[in-house]
C-alpha cells in the first residue's frame, strides 16, 4: 500500500517517516530523558539532543539485508543526517501541517497494523508438522517431467529440410549433428542431456513435449538461435524435491496464507458499512443460503 503521495521525494519521505518518530517520541520526551542513562553512552548530540548507544542498536534494527551490516559511523551518520532534517521541520512547524498530519496518521495506522499481525504471527508461528502436511499435499504437483533430447542447428531453414530428408533416409542423426550442427552440443552428437522444458525456449520446449521416444521433428523448428532438428531420446518424471530444498518456500507460503486468514477472520467480525452499497432484499431462497452458510461456519 502506498501510503504517500506519487510526488512526494524520498527526501521528503524521510522527514515525514523523522516526525512520525519524533511526535511518537515529543509525547515521552521526559521519560526518555530519564532513561537515556539506560540506553548506553552518548556518542553524539545534535543541537543537543542526545543520540545513545541504544538509539543506535534500535536503528539497527530496523535495517535489513546488507544494510543491516553498516558500520556504526555510518549508521550514526544517518541518524544525526535524520534528527538535522526532523529538527529543521519542527522548526518549520511542519508538524502542524493537516497534510503532513494526515500522512503521519496513515503511517502510524498502516505501523499499528503491521505490529499486531505481526504479533499474531508470533503467537500462532507455522509449525513443523504443518510445514510436512504442506509438503505431502503438493509434493505429486512438485513432480515435473524431463526430457532427454538430441538437436541439430543449422542457420537455413532449406538446410534443415535437406538434413530432415537424409534422416527420413535413414542418416545418423549424432553423426549429421557432428557435421552441421553450429551449437556446441555438435561434438556430442546433438546431445543436450536431461532438461525440464521450462529451461528452453518456448517454440523448443512445445516440439520436445510433442514427440514420441525415438522420433524427431519433420518440419524445421524456428528459435531465435536459428532452424533446430529435434530428436527425443527419452523422458522421464522427475522426483520431487527434497523437503528440506522447498521447507523454506512452504513457511513462507503458510505464513502468508495465515496472515490472510487472520486478516479476513477480522474482517468478518467488523461491522463494516459501505457508503452507497445497497443491501440485497431478503428472501427465502437467500435466507436459506446465508442459514445454510452459518451452519458452515459454525460446523468449522
Amino acid at each position: 500500500m502506498d501510503l504517500f503521495n506519487k510526488h512526494k521525494s524520498p527526501l521528503v519521505v524521510a522527514v515525514m517517516l523523522g516526525l512520525s518518530l519524533g511526535i511518537v517520541g515529543c509525547n515521552q520526551e521526559a521519560d526518555k530523558k530519564a532513561t537515556n542513562a539506560q540506553q548506553g553512552e552518548v556518542v553524539a548530540t545534535v543541537n543537543g539532543e542526545a543520540i545513545t548507544e541504544g538509539d543506535l542498536v534500535a536503528y539497527r534494527s530496523t535495517h535489513s539485508g546488507p544494510a543491516r551490516g553498516q558500520s556504526d559511523e555510518a549508521l550514526l551518520d544517518e541518524l544525526i543526517t535524520q534528527k538535522v532534517v526532523y529538527q529543521e521541520a519542527l522548526r518549520l512547524k511542519l508538524d502542524k501541517d493537516p497534510e503532513v498530519i494526515r500522512d503521519l496518521e496513515q503511517l502510524r495506522t498502516s505501523l499499528l497494523a503491521s505490529a499486531v499481525v505481526r504479533k499474531a504471527m508470533e503467537e500462532s508461528p507455522v509449525n513443523e508438522e504443518e510445514l510436512q502436511a504442506e509438503y505431502d499435499k503438493l509434493k505429486d504437483r512438485m513432480v515435473t517431467p524431463e526430457y532427454k533430447a538430441s538437436h541439430i542447428l543449422v542457420k537455413e531453414e532449406e538446410q534443415a529440410k535437406k538434413l530432415i530428408k537424409q534422416l527420413d533416409q535413414g542418416a545418423d542423426f549424432a553423426k549429421l549433428a557432428r557435421e552441421h550442427s553450429t551449437d556446441s552440443s555438435a561434438k556430442n552428437g546433438g546431445d543436450l542431456g536431461w532438461f525440464n522444458p521450462q529451461q528452453m525456449v518456448p517454440p523448443f520446449s512445445q516440439a520436445v513435449v510433442q514427440l514420441e521416444k525415438g522420433s524427431y521433428t519433420k518440419t524445421p523448428v524456428k528459435t531465435r538461435f536459428g532452424w533446430h532438428i529435434i530428436k527425443l531420446e527419452d523422458s522421464r518424471q522427475a522426483e520431487p524435491p527434497a523437503f528440506e530444498e522447498v521447507k523454506g518456500r512452504l513457511e513462507q507460503m503458510l505464513k502468508q496464507r495465515k496472515i490472510r486468514d487472520y486478516i479476513q477472520a477480522l474482517k468478518d467480525k467488523a461491522d463494516v458499512a459501505i457508503k452507497g452499497e445497497a443491501e440485497a432484499p431478503a428472501t427465502e431462497t437467500t435466507g436459506e443460503a446465508g442459514a445454510q452458510k452459518a451452519d458452515t461456519v459454525d460446523a468449522k
